[in-house]
């Protein structure tokens, strides 16, 4: 989805409470992996293909932040685009669920639990979600909390 002009873009009052969001999708590979972690967190288990061959992984696996950035890059572009967001509050509960391996399709999915009036033209609203693998099984979980401008 392109991103909308801050004129177009929905208030909290259209957040739609208590439905699942699917935001597309995403495949892992091993030269992103390796690529992301050496510039961010350069663990053998992330860098070097022969020490992780021979770790407890059996092989590459992503870092738990390149995970988290997915999720957030899915996310912006399938959701937080069509509201006026204006930021990012809280992540809490983050929890790294099983190791991705190159390859992997990760699909994410958001679900708004609460928004509630902070003020005139704003409000926060909490969410959680999570990112699954190719067999419908978490990987990643949080709960999110952002400020968003309102009607009201």
């Amino acid at each position: 989805m392109n991103d909308l002009t801050a004129n177009k873009r929905l208030p909290a009052e259209e957040l739609p409470i208590g439905e699942l969001l699917h935001l597309g999708s995403h495949t892992v590979t091993e030269e992103e992996i390796i690529g992301f972690a050496q510039q961010w967190d350069p663990q053998y288990f992330h860098v070097d293909l022969e020490a992780a061959a021979n770790s407890e992984f059996g092989g590459i696996i992503a870092s738990g932040i390149h995970t988290a950035a997915i999720f957030q890059r899915l996310c912006v572009e399938n959701f937080f685009n069509r509201y006026d967001i204006i930021a990012g509050r809280e992540v809490s509960q983050l929890r790294f669920e099983r190791p991705v391996f190159a390859g992997t399709e990760l699909r994410g999915r958001v679900t708004i639990k609460s928004v509630t009036p902070t003020g005139p033209g704003r409000a926060i609203f909490s969410s959680t979600g999570v990112l699954v693998d190719n067999a419908d099984r978490p990987v990643l979980s949080l709960v999110l909390d952002a400020l968003i401008r309102s009607r009201e």
